[in-house]
């Protein structure tokens, strides 16, 4: 009996902020009772995002979770509601995603430690990582990339900030994922200069644990994208995932150089050659001649035979400084066919995301 009483009293403020929801029919699909659809389920509501405004009051102590019940909440959503298929998972993720804003204003509104913050927002990190990858694809109705970015680099600088707090406090965590949160830092940031100066600065350029991902900044820096490129696909499956949004801007860098280097009005490179020097794998393959024609590089059949239907092997580019368009835009994010595969062949991505654990 007293447990079920502990039990009520931990539910109470949840419960109190949700009746307003019901009352007003604004409860989501992933609130309702799984056997009745339509059928609002107090056991599955979790409280909204309400953004701070000057004519809300303040919330009362027992409407504001625990650091304890928030990451019980960050454990549900991503257990729970990540995994079902019901819906597709931009409609998943938007949930989730607003939920999870909940969770970082309570975590504001409490001053909560370092130490506490830590547990909490890591798996918010790793989610915002796997999300933008997965829908990078996703037409802007359905996810907004930019959105997305803005709170993941928020997220990031923040665990990195408790991991200062921390240092200067001389005190110990347990299971410090420190070194994960900066190469998914790195890995986010690629090419930045101010991501990599800070990680230099913290750590020296030959810490063994961020060695890969600061030598591939440094090759960004130096213009050398191809050996970017090739550091990436060498990343853990997340950092990799992340790290593959700017694979579009790479591969333009890099056609630019090729139209300065090698340009010619008489000789001409098979696009087959060119698809492996850009890592165009898998389904990718069939978007490089678009690709192409986007920079404005000149196209033509092998021999000057003219045929349909077949693939890069039988097409020729030929590289003119003056025929690139340099105003054109890096061509939006795809899925990247490596990548991909590992992460399918991922058992777990609620652990993966959870504790960071690839299984």
């Amino acid at each position: 009996m007293n447990s079920f009483v502990e039990h009520v009293k931990k539910c109470a403020p949840k419960l109190r902020s949700t009746c307003g929801r019901i009352r007003e029919k604004i409860v989501h699909f992933f609130e309702t009772d799984i056997a009745r659809p339509g059928v609002p389920d107090r056991e599955r509501m979790v409280k909204e995002f309400s953004r701070s405004a000057a004519d809300r009051r303040q919330p009362k102590p027992w409407e504001i979770r625990t650091p304890s019940m928030l990451l019980e909440t960050v454990h549900y959503l991503v257990t729970i509601v990540l995994p079902d298929s019901r819906r597709p998972y931009y409609q998943r993720f938007e949930f989730i995603f607003d939920r999870m804003r909940a969770i970082r204003q309570e975590m504001v509104i409490q001053n909560l430690s370092a130490g506490e913050v830590l547990p909490i927002l890591e798996p918010i990190v790793r989610f915002l990582c796997y999300s933008a990858y997965r829908l990078c694809e996703s037409p802007i109705a359905e996810f907004d990339p930019k959105i997305c970015a803005q709170h993941l680099q928020e997220c990031l600088k923040k665990v990195l900030r408790c991991y200062e707090e921390i240092d200067q406090a001389n005190t110990a965590v347990p299971d410090s994922n420190r070194f994960e949160m900066e190469r998914l830092y790195l890995s986010f940031n690629i090419g930045s200069l101010e991501a990599t100066q800070s990680a230099i600065t913290r750590y020296g350029a030959s810490e063994p644990k961020l060695r890969l991902h600061i030598t591939t900044q440094l090759q960004c820096h130096r213009g050398n994208y191809f050996g970017a490129m090739q550091n990436m696909f060498k990343f853990a499956p997340l950092e990799a995932a992340v790290a593959s949004l700017q694979l579009p801007w790479f591969r333009r860098q890099i056609l630019q150089q090729f139209s300065i280097a090698y340009q010619s009005r008489v000789q001409t490179v098979p696009l087959e050659w060119l698809e492996s020097i850009l890592h165009y794998e898998g389904s990718e393959r069939t978007c490089l001649l678009d690709d192409c024609r986007h920079y404005n590089l000149q196209l033509a059949h092998r021999d000057n035979e003219q045929r349909s239907g077949d693939g890069n092997r039988n097409w020729t580019v030929k590289f003119e400084k003056a025929q690139f368009d340099a105003q054109r835009s890096a061509i939006r994010a795809r899925k990247v066919s490596p990548i991909e595969d590992v992460l399918e062949r991922c058992r777990n991505i609620s652990r993966m995301l959870l504790d960071g654990v690839y299984e």
